[in-house]
């Protein structure tokens, strides 16, 4: 019964994720194109199957649970006569991920190294909710101590979560975005507020490129709950100015080769943008190579997201103008001190543990501890 639940599940979700950037493109639209009735009918079609969705079943379940008062079934531990095993599961394997692995490897050497770290990553973000699901499963039947999982939605992971519960494992969320506090199948929620940074990248532009008129594009990543909070927080930042209209606007999939193409396609349809936003570094690194080959430079801006290496060598070389640090290296140093706590010194964690996020351009860089790219 479970693996037919997951199955419908997981093509559900896997569907919304290929169909492209609706949610947050929509708000960039809307100026320029009326809804039709067709669309509307087919929101309501949607939303209709949405409640009704085995999602829905999962939020519920949850809801149900916490009114009959049940709790957390994984307490606290001491396990100090061995290394533990902690199984980490990104969403796909990129730049973002490797900083917070890297962080979380960094830790367990300075703190004793009594974690053995056993990454598995699923093979794309197209695959990422059956995989997701299968990687877990297997850490559970090889009794792992702890699992660190980061997913679009704690509730499409539900049945693995409670799996890993009726198993006494405990697991730990990390770069989540909108999460269920009611969920009982989880330790902690371990990361940074992702609308908070898209307000901060937002009013960075805001503050430093809205005082003339602008056309803005945006590389989007898959529609989905990462990419919609880090929208709605940009859009927040920038909607009350009118020289920052949104011109275009398209999912360029997290990936750099797809930013390069997607750039290619939005300069020939709108030749004269003046900024070029993405909510991640690697999409518009591959919009800046577009913009190189055009020599652009100068007339287009480029401002990403997440602080990654690329991304920072691109403001020192004046090439792109800011991004932000959401603290990925840290979120790794967060997660390996939350699973010690809890699984070596018995002690409770906080069911939320975010790091602050700093936008960066060329007047701070100095400031940035260059370690996290270690």
């Amino acid at each position: 019964m479970r693996k037919a639940f997951v199955m419908v599940m997981a093509a559900s979700l896997l569907a919304a994720t290929l169909g492209g950037c609706a949610t947050s493109n929509q708000k960039a639209a809307e100026s320029s194109a009326e809804t039709t009735a067709a669309q509307t009918k087919t929101d309501e079609t949607a939303a209709e199957e949405a409640a009704e969705s085995p999602e829905s079943e999962a939020a519920k379940e949850m809801e149900e649970a916490s009114a009959e008062g049940a709790e957390y079934a994984v307490k606290p531990r001491q396990i100090t006569d061995r290394k533990i095993k902690l199984g980490l599961i990104p969403v796909t394997m990129n730049t973002a991920y490797t900083m917070t692995i890297n962080g979380a490897k960094k830790h367990i050497a300075e703190t004793g190294d009594n974690i053995e770290l056993i990454v598995q990553a699923p093979s794309s973000n197209a695959s990422t909710i059956t995989e997701q699901g299968n990687i877990m499963e297997t850490m559970i039947q090889q009794k792992v101590d702890a699992i660190a999982l980061a997913t679009e939605s704690d509730e499409s992971m539900l049945p693995y979560l409670r799996e890993a519960a009726e198993a006494d494992i405990p697991v730990f969320l990390f770069n989540m975005t909108e999460i269920n506090d009611q969920n009982i199948y989880y330790v902690s929620s371990i990361g940074y507020d992702q609308e908070q940074a898209g307000r901060e990248i937002g009013a960075w532009i805001n503050e430093n490129l809205g005082a003339e008129p602008q056309k803005i594009a945006v590389l989007e990543g898959y529609a989905g709950v990462v990419n919609t909070k880090r929208m709605d927080g940009f859009y927040e930042s920038t909607k009350e100015n009118e020289n920052l209209p949104v011109v275009a606007s398209q999912t360029a999939e997290w990936t750099r080769e797809k930013g390069q193409s997607v750039t290619e396609s939005i300069l020939t349809s709108n030749p004269d943008i003046t900024i070029l936003y993405g909510p991640y570094d690697e999409m518009v690194l591959g919009g800046l190579t577009v913009i190189k080959e055009r020599n652009l430079l100068d007339q287009i801006a480029v401002v990403g997201f997440g602080c990654t290496k690329d991304g920072v060598a691109a403001i020192e070389a004046g090439e792109m103008q800011a991004t932000i640090d959401v603290g990925e290296y840290g979120t790794g140093f967060d997660i390996v001190d939350a699973v010690t706590d809890f699984c070596i010194h018995g002690k409770e964690v906080e069911k939320v543990i975010n790091r602050p996020s700093k936008v960066y351009d060329k007047n701070n860089l100095d400031e940035l501890d260059r370690v996290i790219f270690e």
